[in-house]
């Protein structure tokens, strides 16, 4: 969400924690696929024209949008995948990926299988005391960052709705 207030903040913290304690890991995956399906759609809603470029007053066009939500869960959802099988976080660097849309798409694709795969054959319940630092949620363990790959995705969907109401795609 950007620039929650910290009460809109901690009931999204608590919100997540919520469901991810109570749900199995095939339902935050779904969750995670139909969010980055939804962005997907969204995106493809643009001329090819529009989607590369910012409305007047933003600082990103759509297709920046979509890399930054890319790059980034590609990032974190390396660290879900080793943490939840090793109790370890890598220390990786933030991707770069090509500032176009298939390969944006593909990117976001292969990320969810590689994580999907890795959490699939680790223990639900193992490795959760290991926590890192959000941001503005604070410290989550990796079923919550896991999550948090769709809660992200609905992030910039919301995002790039916005950024549609003042393209004419």
């Amino acid at each position: 969400m950007s620039d929650p207030t910290p009460e809109q903040a901690a009931r999204i913290r608590d919100w997540i924690r919520t469901e991810t304690a109570g749900q199995p890991l095939e339902a935050i995956r779904d969750s995670v696929a139909a969010r980055y399906s939804d962005m997907c759609e969204t995106i493809g809603g643009f001329t090819r024209e529009a989607v590369a470029t910012a409305s007047p007053g933003e600082e990103w066009a759509p297709i920046d949008a979509l890399k930054h939500l890319a790059e980034w869960n590609w990032l974190v959802g390396e660290a879900v995948l080793h943490t939840s099988l090793t109790g370890e976080r890598p220390n990786n660097p933030l991707p770069s990926f090509p500032r176009e849309i298939e390969a944006l798409q593909a990117r976001l694709t292969e990320s969810a299988d590689s994580v999907w795969a890795h959490v699939s054959a680790a223990d639900p319940a193992g490795f959760l005391e290991t926590t890192w630092e959000h941001p503005v949620f604070g410290q989550l363990n990796w079923r919550e960052w896991y999550f948090f790959l769709g809660v992200h995705a609905l992030d910039h969907t919301r995002q790039v709705l916005a950024m549609k109401a003042g393209h004419h795609a």
